[in-house]
C-alpha cells in the first residue's frame, strides 16, 4: 500500500509538471500583445483592460527573457534583472522586453553599491562609503544615467535603513538626520536620468534585527526610523518599497508582515503619492507567517500594495497568483476600485494618461 501511494504521488507530481510545461509552450506560441487593450499615444482606456490585465500589470517577476512574448501577452507590468556580463548584454535584454509592447514593461534591478549586477564592467560605491550629500546626489546621477543607458527604468534603491547590522555596507551610514540628506540627494540624482528611485525598506529596522530574507522579523518602530523615507517622499521618490518586518510603535502593523497591512500601507499612502512595491514575495519572512498559504496572495493586493514583487516564479505560478486575486476580486475581499486606482498610478509612472 505505501508503494502505492508513492506511486500515486509520483504520478500527480509529473502529471502537474507536464502540465505546467504545456501551459507555457501553449502560450509563448500563441503570445502575443493583448490586442484588446486601447492605447492611443499616451492615453490608455482603463476599461479595455481585463480584471487579469490589470492584476498582471501590478507584478514585476524575474526577467527571463524567454519568458517575455508570455509575460507580453500576459500584460505584466515589470520585469527584474540581474547581473549581465556587458552593457550590450543588458541592452539587448531590455530591448527584447520592450520590442512590440502595448504598455511599456517596469525594467528595474537592485543598485545600491554593495549589490550592483553592473560588477562585471562598472564598480560603484557602496552607499555605507557615501559621505555627504552632494556625493549622493552625484552617484545616484550616475548610476541613474548608466541605467537609462541600458533601457532601465527603475532602481530598487536607496535602502535608507538607519541601521545596517545585517550586511554592513547596503545603508547610508550617520544619524538619521544624515541619512535622510542622503537620501534625499540621491533620490534627486537618480530620478533626474528619468529613472524611478525606490527607498526601501519601509517602516525600516529591516537590516538590524533579524534578516526577513529567513526569518519573521519584529522591530519596534521609531520616528528616527521612518524619517528618511519622509525625506525621500519629499524628494519626489516615485516609488518606495515596503518590507516583511512585523512593526509596532511609530507604526504599528497590528501583528502582520508591514507588506500585508492594510493599515501600514494606508498610513504610509496617505504621506506618499509614489508606488507603494512590496519586497519580494517569496521571502521567508513572509512565507514563515503564511505558510504556504494562497491567503497571502490575497492579503499582498487588499492591503493596497500598487506592485507585487515576485522574482523568484515561474510564469505557471505568476499565472496562479493572477487566479487567485482574480477570484478574491470577485468574491469581494479585494475592492475593484483598488485595483484600478493602483494601476491608473501604474500607468502614469510609465508615462501615459489613463482614461
Amino acid at each position: 500500500m505505501k508503494q502505492l501511494r508513492i506511486t500515486f504521488l509520483l504520478a500527480i507530481l509529473v502529471a502537474g509538471l507536464l502540465a505546467a510545461n504545456l501551459y507555457n509552450e501553449f502560450y509563448k506560441a500563441n503570445a502575443k500583445p493583448p490586442e484588446n487593450i486601447v492605447v492611443a499615444g499616451k492615453f490608455v482606456d482603463l476599461s479595455s483592460m481585463t480584471l487579469r490585465q490589470k492584476i498582471a500589470q501590478m507584478m514585476i517577476v524575474y526577467g527571463n527573457p524567454d519568458d517575455k512574448a508570455l509575460y507580453q501577452q500576459m500584460n505584466i507590468g515589470g520585469v527584474f534583472l540581474t547581473a549581465m556580463d556587458t552593457p550590450e548584454a543588458f541592452n539587448q535584454t531590455t530591448n527584447l522586453f520592450q520590442r512590440d509592447t502595448k504598455i511599456p514593461f517596469f525594467i528595474a534591478a537592485d543598485v545600491e553599491g554593495c549589490i550592483n549586477p553592473f560588477e562585471n564592467f562598472i564598480k560603484f560605491p557602496a552607499l555605507h562609503e557615501i559621505e555627504t550629500d552632494e556625493d549622493a546626489f552625484t552617484i545616484g546621477k550616475a548610476e541613474g544615467q548608466l541605467m537609462k543607458e541600458l533601457g532601465m527604468n527603475m532602481n530598487f534603491a536607496p535602502v535608507v535603513d538607519t541601521k545596517d547590522t545585517i550586511w554592513n555596507c547596503r545603508s547610508f551610514s550617520g544619524t538619521s538626520d544624515e541619512i535622510s540628506g542622503k537620501a534625499e540627494s540621491y533620490v534627486r540624482g537618480l530620478q533626474s536620468q528619468n529613472v524611478i528611485a525606490t527607498p526601501k525598506h519601509y517602516p525600516g529596522k529591516t537590516l538590524s534585527v533579524r534578516d526577513p530574507h529567513r526569518l519573521l522579523t519584529y522591530a519596534v518602530i521609531d520616528s528616527s526610523d521612518t524619517k528618511p523615507f519622509a525625506k525621500s517622499a519629499e524628494a519626489g521618490a516615485g516609488a518606495v518599497m515596503i518590507s516583511h518586518v512585523i512593526g509596532s510603535g511609530a507604526v504599528d502593523t497590528e501583528g502582520k508582515p508591514a507588506v500585508t497591512s492594510k493599515k501600514a500601507v494606508t498610513t504610509l499612502k496617505k504621506n506618499f503619492g509614489g508606488l507603494v512595491i512590496t519586497d519580494d514575495i517569496n521571502m521567508l519572512g513572509l512565507i514563515r507567517y503564511y505558510g504556504w498559504s494562497d491567503n497571502r496572495y490575497i492579503d499582498l493586493f487588499a492591503a493596497g500594495n500598487d506592485v507585487v514583487l515576485d522574482v523568484a516564479s515561474s510564469p505557471d505560478k505568476i499565472n496562479h497568483i493572477i487566479d487567485v486575486v482574480e477570484k478574491a476580486v470577485w468574491d469581494g475581499k479585494i475592492p475593484a476600485s483598488q485595483i484600478d486606482n493602483s494601476v491608473r498610478k501604474i500607468l502614469k509612472a510609465k508615462g501615459f494618461t489613463p482614461i
